[in-house]
């Protein structure tokens, strides 16, 4: 099967996974710039009756935009994409590489991503489904050290393996996890985190089908690849200290938290970086927003992409920011993942993950 028919087929998974039905306005947000991939995915839209509007948001495009385009246009950017949003049904996001934000001009950027947010904030409000979709691209396999064959072969791999499975081992680590209402983490060199969680929000699959249970529960957001299950926790009760490889620009990082937030940021590089990157949101950005269990298994180790390591078989998955839209009570215009590859979850005693292998299941 060649790579286009392989992308046909699962361009028509995607487009399952975000629940398209005939009638429906599609948003496209094409951040990828794969046009191939992006007139598989219209195509298998419309086939379905529906109708794709396309966001042409590649990062190529968006770095030309915040470097040239007027400072009025990009705090308005929301003025007319606003009308677009009310009428959409269900947001569909092509990801491709991350933008080089330490090249970009930072008055204009900030100022256009207040404008998004203002954008997300109507998205929560109306409760739109969300399918956050990993396509491969030049710039992102060079980002992740790898060549682009290598990646789009371990995502076609990963994007194909079936809603049944994934649902099959969520089952077993949810059977595994059962009430407890604490977890414990631990990261890095002598890093012991707690989080707390509350039990009337309970655990949410992302198995990367977002069906109308899901939607009742408020699972509205999925990713593909998919595999993982994730919770909120209860935001003023985190406690201890926590260990990231890589968060955003820093390196080796360890955060030590007060009374749910993180009260102290230390780092062997970007600390000032990630500092920042917080201070520069509203809200309580410093809270932890909800905490996830990867079980793909089709992905075995990290690549340096957050948005496949999360769903790495046995890693674990941190957000950080808002979280309303999954049964949260944290208000912040961030909302950032961080994967946590090779730590130990502890729960009811024993040892749920060890060192970045599962322990209920292998795979």
């Amino acid at each position: 099967m060649n790579s286009s028919s392989n992308w046909t087929i699962l361009a028509q998974r995607i487009v399952r996974g975000l629940g398209v039905r005939s009638g429906e306005l599609i948003q496209v947000r094409d951040d990828s710039g794969r046009m191939d991939i992006l007139q598989e995915v219209c195509l298998a839209i419309e086939q379905q009756g529906a109708v794709p509007q396309v966001n042409l948001t590649s990062v190529p495009y968006m770095e030309r935009l915040w470097k040239s385009a007027p400072e009025s246009y990009l705090e308005k950017w929301d003025t007319h994409r606003r009308a677009w949003l009310e009428k959409t049904d269900r947001i569909l996001v092509l990801a491709g590489a991350d933008p080089d934000l330490s090249q970009l001009p930072e008055t204009p950027f900030w100022k256009w991503r207040e404008a998004e947010h203002r954008l997300t904030l109507i998205e929560e409000e109306r409760q739109l489904p969300y399918l956050l979709t990993a396509v491969p691209t030049q710039r992102r396999a060079e980002q992740c050290n790898l060549s682009l064959f290598k990646l789009e072969s371990l995502l076609k791999s990963a994007l194909s393996v079936s809603i049944a499975d994934l649902q099959r081992k969520s089952s077993t680590i949810l059977n595994a996890i059962g009430t407890s209402t604490s977890l414990k983490l631990l990261t890095g060199v002598d890093c012991e985190c707690t989080l707390h969680l509350a039990p009337q929000r309970g655990w949410l699959i992302d198995d990367g089908y977002i069906d109308e249970r899901d939607r009742k529960r408020g699972a509205i957001v999925s990713n593909l690849p998919a595999g993982s299950i994730y919770t909120t926790v209860l935001e003023e009760k985190t406690s201890g200290s926590l260990f990231l490889p890589v968060a955003g620009e820093a390196r080796d990082v360890r955060l030590t938290f007060e009374n749910g937030r993180i009260h102290t940021i230390e780092a062997q590089h970007g600390e000032k970086a990630l500092q920042a990157f917080f201070d520069n949101h509203s809200g309580e950005p410093r809270r932890v927003g909800h905490i996830g269990i990867g079980f793909n298994p089709a992905l075995k180790k990290p690549i340096g992409w957050t948005l496949v390591d999360e769903h790495v078989s046995g890693s674990l998955f941190i957000s950080f920011g808002e979280n309303r839209y999954m049964g949260g009570e944290n208000e912040s215009s961030l909302n950032i993942d961080f994967a946590i590859p090779q730590a130990t979850l502890a729960v009811n005693g024993r040892n749920l993950i060890e060192d970045g292998n599962l322990r209920v299941f292998s795979v």
